[in-house]
Parts: C-alpha cells; structure tokens; sequence
C-alpha cells in the first residue's frame, strides 16, 4: 500500500446531524474510488461513527479544538501528517472530509499532475498575491508538513496566508510567483470534480447513488465555491464568474503564461 488519503477540515456541534452524514458518506465514497489507499480521517467534536468502517486511522477528538476553525485547522492537519509519516508513507493527498472528486484513484491522477514538483494545489491559491489553498493538496509528505508547520501557523486570520508563508519560506525564492512556478503544479478545482457537502449536502443527499457511481449530472453546479459564487464554471470548464470580494481567480491558464 503507497497511496494515502488524509481528509480533515471538519467539525461537528451538538445537533448537526447532516454533518455526520456527509462525513459518513465522504469516506464511503472515497474508500470505494481508492480501495487500496491508506484512508487517515481526523475530525473534532461530534464523532460519525459509521466512517469508522471505511477508514484506516480514526483520530477524532471530541473537544472542538476552537483554535483550529476557519484558519486551516493546522492542529489536526497535523495529527494526520505525523501519522502518515510514522507509516512510513513517501507522499499524501489532503482534502476536506465533507467533499468528494469524481475520480477513480485520486492519489494516481493526482501524482500525474504532479510531475516533478513537491506540490499539487488548486484554487484559492493566488499567483499574485501571497495566498495558497490550503484545502486539497497532494505531494512529498515531508515537504507538506514543513508547509504545515505549526510553531509559525499563529497568528492568523486565514490557513491561506500561513500556509503561503511557510511555503515561501522553505522555497528560498525570490518572489512569490517564482516560489509557486517553480515548485508547485497547478489543477482547476473543475479538473478535480470536487464537490463541495459544506453548502449542497441538502440537496444531494439525495442523489448518493449517482455521486458514488461518479455519474452526477450538472456537476459543476456543485463544485467548490460555485454555490458561493466564488468561483463558477461551465459545463466545459471554463471560469464565468468570481465573486467580486474575492479578487482575481488564478487558474490552470494563468499557470502556464
């Protein structure tokens, strides 16, 4: 077994059963597209119980870790990494535990995009501002637990700007362009197929056959930050709208000016 997932960014008050069921079918669903990876799921607060049965390693902390929410949640990134590591695991692909890709063997697909570089990321990272998604990821293990490190994490109003500054920091780059061009590949969240349970679970709860057969009609409705109007696409892949607040959308075209 070489290919690890690690899924996290999830917490779960009191009374938020539509979270439980998402996480429950989020490593249902990845465990039957990546049958041979090594699932690592870490989470606070309410435990999903049923995600037990897809997954490897089960790190639930029952205390909401409040320091870790809306800034990356580093701490529990973190415990999946150190565990990833002492497997003994070369490299990892993060993503968040309430969303699903489209894709057979992530972890493969995700390695062919990778190429020669140490990291594979996709939207919110900006190229022209110090910003890098911290939300899916995939590369070497030790670089990405450098990237996560949580002695410089603090003080933050963004996992987006903690993670671009220790990225910076380990590349001895010039520039920040430079930083990500030269160590980093890039993938449009819409070549990815990740859909987004945080904003649609209501409405694609419902289609639970459909999405574990990879067959979801009009998914790019669905994708990450469409419902927020973030980032929108076509059916072909093309970006048509950004929310104004969020600044200019980097994507795969801007990467290989």
């Amino acid at each position: 077994m070489t290919d690890c997932i690690l899924l996290s960014h999830v917490f779960i008050n009191k009374d938020e059963q539509h979270k439980i069921d998402a996480v429950n079918f989020t490593v249902q669903h990845w465990r039957r597209h990546n049958p041979n990876a090594y699932i690592i799921l870490v989470g606070h607060g309410e435990i999903p119980n049923k995600s037990k049965e897809y997954v490897d390693c089960f790190i639930w902390k029952q205390k909401i870790e409040k320091k870790d929410i809306n800034v990356g949640h580093p701490y529990c990134v973190n415990l999946g990494l150190d565990h990833a590591i002492e497997k003994g695991f070369t490299k990892i692909l993060k993503a968040r535990a309430d969303g699903i890709n489209l894709l057979d063997d992530v972890c493969t697909f995700s390695n062919n995009h990778l190429k020669d570089k140490k990291i594979l990321i996709t939207q919110q990272t900006s190229i022209d501002r110090m910003e890098m998604g911290d939300l899916f990821m995939y590369g070497d293990i030790k670089f990405l637990k450098k990237c996560w490190n949580i002695n410089t994490w603090y003080p933050t109003k963004t996992g987006l700007t903690s993670l671009a500054k220790n990225f910076i920091n380990i590349c001895k780059e010039d520039t920040w362009k430079s930083a990500l061009i030269n160590n980093a590949s890039f993938i449009d969240i819409f070549n990815l197929k990740w859909i987004d349970f945080r904003a649609n679970w209501t409405e694609l709860k419902d289609m639970q056959e459909q999405m574990l057969q990879n067959k979801l009609l009009d998914f790019e409705k669905y994708l990450w930050g469409s419902k927020e109007q973030w980032h929108v696409w076509d059916k072909d892949g093309n970006l048509i709208h950004t929310h104004p607040n969020m600044g200019k959308i980097t994507t795969e075209k801007d990467w290989h000016l």
